[in-house]
């Protein structure tokens, strides 16, 4: 399992400061020691129309050079809306990302079902307008038809530039956890369509047995996935989970599995990316924080994952 950092993390998005652009990225993540970039595909960072074929050449050939593998190019789309225009405009941007996937030699898609977005309120984005009314409220049909639908186009786009598609079990709509993804797969039957899990976001996301399951009903078909939470170091000097799971009332207490979840994915031969994401405001004292908060999370987050990662191997090795 190799641990990297998604590029949303400092889009610029949550926490009071300048994004840092692609190709600074890249270069931020060697000196954290990251062992891949996932690039979230949305301005200021890998919109593929604001790549040329010059700009393309310069990322791919800065990530041999640093030796930092780009793991995934990741649309965030919504592949649902009951408004032929709109899932078409979404079709064409999913397509876009395929070819920028393929130009920067990227093995990954990661993509949403259904994803709802966030707003900007001075410049930090926020769920709370997205997720707190009915997108849809005017359309009663079946919006899982339009997805799989979609997929079914998409993934044989995919397949023809040599791209996995990765469906993460983001909610909420048509994907509310791992069966979700799994159903929209075997409803596409298409070889180029896999699974993002991010135990994370699962309902059931501090339950061991529950972690231990999602990647055991995954198995091959999980390609990719993601981690997302607040750090603190502890009395011992180990890096300890603060919070997790979606950024609700519960966040500072939940407890998600991550240990039982990593131990599975290592225990079951994945070799795929779990790449960390800082995806909510950033708040320090009640305020709006600065990116040297998100610095300080990321580096805690990475710390933490190779800790698990580390205990994970020793004890699959024992296992052996």
């Amino acid at each position: 399992m190799k641990i990297g950092i998604y590029s949303i993390t400092y889009r610029g998005v949550w926490y009071r400061g300048a994004a840092v652009d692609c190709f600074g990225l890249l270069r931020l993540a060697r000196e954290q020691g990251w062992e891949g970039v996932e690039l979230d595909a949305e301005r200021p960072h890998a919109a593929p129309m604001d790549f040329s074929a010059d700009d393309r050449k310069r990322l791919r050939d800065l990530s041999g050079e640093l030796g930092i593998p780009i793991s995934a190019i990741s649309p965030n789309c919504d592949l649902s809306s009951p408004v032929p225009v709109q899932r078409e405009a979404m079709i064409c941007y999913v397509t876009e990302c395929i070819k920028l996937a393929h130009d920067l030699g990227v093995p990954i898609c990661k993509i949403f079902a259904a994803w709802r977005g966030i707003t900007l309120y001075d410049g930090l984005g926020t769920y709370d307008d997205t997720y707190g009314y009915d997108q849809y409220g005017y359309w009663k049909r079946d919006r899982r038809r339009f997805v799989v639908e979609a997929l079914k186009e998409l993934a044989k786009r995919a397949a023809d530039h040599g791209i996995i598609l990765a469906m993460q079990n983001h909610g909420p709509d048509i994907v509310n956890n791992y069966l979700d993804v799994l159903a929209l797969i075997e409803a596409v039957g298409s070889p180029a369509l896999k699974a993002c899990m991010d135990i994370n976001i699962e309902p059931e996301a501090e339950s061991e047995s529950h972690a231990r399951e999602v990647v055991q009903a995954a198995g091959s078909l999980q390609a990719h996935s993601h981690f997302n939470a607040e750090f603190r170091r502890g009395s011992d000097g180990r890096v300890e989970l603060a919070g997790g799971g979606y950024f609700d009332d519960r966040f500072w207490t939940r407890r998600v599995a991550y240990p039982a979840y990593v131990q599975a994915l290592v225990a079951s031969g994945f070799d795929g990316y779990m790449d960390w994401e800082f995806c909510h405001p950033a708040r320090e004292n009640g305020r709006p924080a600065g990116i040297e908060y998100v610095d300080e999370q990321t580096r805690l987050a990475l710390e933490y994952m190779r800790g698990l990662r580390a205990e994970a191997v020793a004890k699959a090795g024992v296992q052996s």
